[in-house]
Formats: C-alpha cells, sequence, structure tokens
C-alpha cells in the first residue's frame, strides 16, 4: 500500500481552494485589479514602475488595470514632480471606497462558507495561512512580491497583539 503524501495532499488541496475561489470570485470581481487597486491605496502616492514590481506583472499589464481603474473614476494619475517622464498614481475615494465594499463583500462570503467552524478552528486556520504566507514569501524573495512579504508580516504582527 502506498505510503500516504501528505505534503501532495496539501499542495493539491491549496491549488483547489485557489481555483475554486477565483472562479466562484471572478464572476463578480477582477481580482487581479482589485489587487493593483489595494496596492495603490496602501502605497500612494506609487508610481507605475513601483506597482509592477511589486506585484510581479509587466508594466503593460499594470497600464491597462491602471486606465481601466482610472475610467472607472477609483484612481488619479499625476505628473511626478520629481520626473515629468512619468506620473504618480493615488487612490480617489471611490478607489477606496470599491475595495473597501470588496473587502465587505468577500468577508462575508467567507463567513457564510465557514459559518459552521468553531473559533479554535478559524484560529488555527487563520494561522496556517498566514505561515503558509509567509513562507511562501520568504521561499520567493527575489522573485516574489515584496507587497506579499509586508501584508503576511503586518497581519502576524496585528495577530500577536490582538
Amino acid at each position: 500500500m502506498a505510503k500516504r503524501n501528505e505534503r501532495t495532499e496539501l499542495a493539491l488541496a491549496v491549488m483547489d481552494l485557489i481555483d475554486t475561489g477565483h472562479r466562484q470570485i471572478s464572476r463578480k470581481l477582477d481580482l487581479v485589479r482589485l489587487k493593483v487597486l489595494a496596492t495603490v491605496v496602501d502605497r500612494a502616492p506609487v508610481r507605475p514602475g513601483e506597482l509592477a514590481g511589486d506585484l510581479a506583472m509587466t508594466a503593460s499589464a499594470v497600464s491597462r488595470h491602471l486606465a481601466a481603474l482610472e475610467d472607472a473614476g477609483q484612481v488619479e494619475l499625476i505628473v511626478d514632480p520629481a520626473d515629468a517622464r512619468t506620473f504618480l498614481v493615488t487612490p480617489t475615494k471611490a478607489g477606496r471606497e470599491a475595495r473597501q465594499a470588496a473587502i465587505a463583500a468577500g468577508t462575508a462570503a467567507f463567513t457564510g462558507v465557514i459559518a459552521n467552524w468553531t473559533d479554535e478552528q478559524v484560529e488555527d486556520a487563520l494561522a496556517s495561512v498566514l505561515l503558509l504566507n509567509a513562507t511562501w514569501a520568504a521561499h520567493h524573495a527575489g522573485q516574489g512580491s515584496p507587497v506579499a512579504s509586508r501584508r503576511t508580516s503586518r497581519q502576524a504582527t496585528r495577530r500577536r497583539t490582538s
């Protein structure tokens, strides 16, 4: 009988969770665009090149998302006073509100999924996911997203001080 490979099962379970969640959420939200907006809100004012680096995206992909966010009135593009060849991106009030609304909607949907979990199960899952995110970011340091590293560190700190 083959020995159970729990690491493979964990990897498959995480991939399935990501795939299922993404397919269900992406019907209502463009998750990449939301990530661009969230990063603008967190880092503003920020240059598009910095966004591309932080999000491990191409400059053209960031430009497309910024154009859509600007069309939606969620970000403003202003000439960079330090370098007129580029611009800075800042969120508008509508952009900050859109981010908060997306977080609230995601929280409500997720809370519904885990409604029958005990507090201990929620705490254990949170600790495991935070550890997974931090480990993933550390493993891919230099290749991945510095934003992910800052976010997981901030969340872990917030969790320890709660």
